[in-house]
């Protein structure tokens, strides 16, 4: 380690190219810290979406699975993808949070298993590919 520059009167200090490099970690640093920090946001925002988006499928999963006879449809149907609200069936789904979403809802008959697999897909509107952000799959075995 070089010693620190004297002056004149004998005091110690800084020289101008020390404090530049100084200047320059410390800048290199808070945007390295800042970048994190908005990163660590988007990925909070992202878990706040899914996690809306979870409580709006798990919704409407449960209005299915508590019908008259979900293994014949009673009291339910298919969904196409729909903007909140949702029509009937489905009047009794909110979506208590700011974030807008679609819903559709699958259901599909085997006949060789006797099982009926229901499927809720939320998607968001804003998404491109139109992937759903949401699914949540249910079997409903047989009678």
């Amino acid at each position: 380690m070089r010693p620190h520059v004297w002056d004149a009167r004998g005091e110690t200090g800084f020289t101008y190219l020390e404090l530049l490099v100084a200047l320059s970690l410390f800048a290199a640093f808070s945007v390295f810290l800042l970048h994190t920090f908005i990163i660590g946001m988007a990925h909070a925002g992202r878990a706040n979406d899914r996690a809306a988006a979870t409580t709006l499928a798990t919704q409407v999963m449960e209005q299915v699975r508590a019908s008259v006879n979900p293994y014949e449809m009673v009291g339910y149907t298919d969904l196409a993808r729909s903007s909140l609200p949702l029509p009937d069936p489905y009047t009794g789904v909110i979506n208590p949070t700011p974030h807008t979403f679609q819903v559709a809802v699958d259901v599909t008959h085997n006949e060789h298993l006797r099982l009926t697999t229901a499927t809720v897909q939320v998607y968001r509107p804003a998404d491109p590919n139109g992937t759903p952000f949401v699914s949540l799959t249910t079997v409903l075995d047989d009678q």
